[in-house]
């Protein structure tokens, strides 16, 4: 077997660094997916006061006309 012709810090330190490898990636894509989700959302709401401002400003419009 490999593993007994090794160290036991080397096998620490391998299963360290494989681990690493593992979880920082889908800690930095968690976080980048967490940021983009905030980012949509604040354009959403942004173009839904859009629409909002533009039909109370239509909804003045036709209650002065009248």
């Amino acid at each position: 077997m490999i593993i007994r012709g090794m160290s036991l810090p080397l096998i620490i330190s391998c299963i360290f660094i494989i681990s690493i490898l593992i979880i920082f990636p889908l800690f930095v894509s968690y976080r980048a997916e967490k940021k983009n989700a905030r980012f949509e959302k604040s354009e959403k709401s942004s173009e839904w006061d859009k629409i909002r401002d533009f039909g109370n400003k239509i909804n003045n419009k036709t209650r002065k006309n009248k």
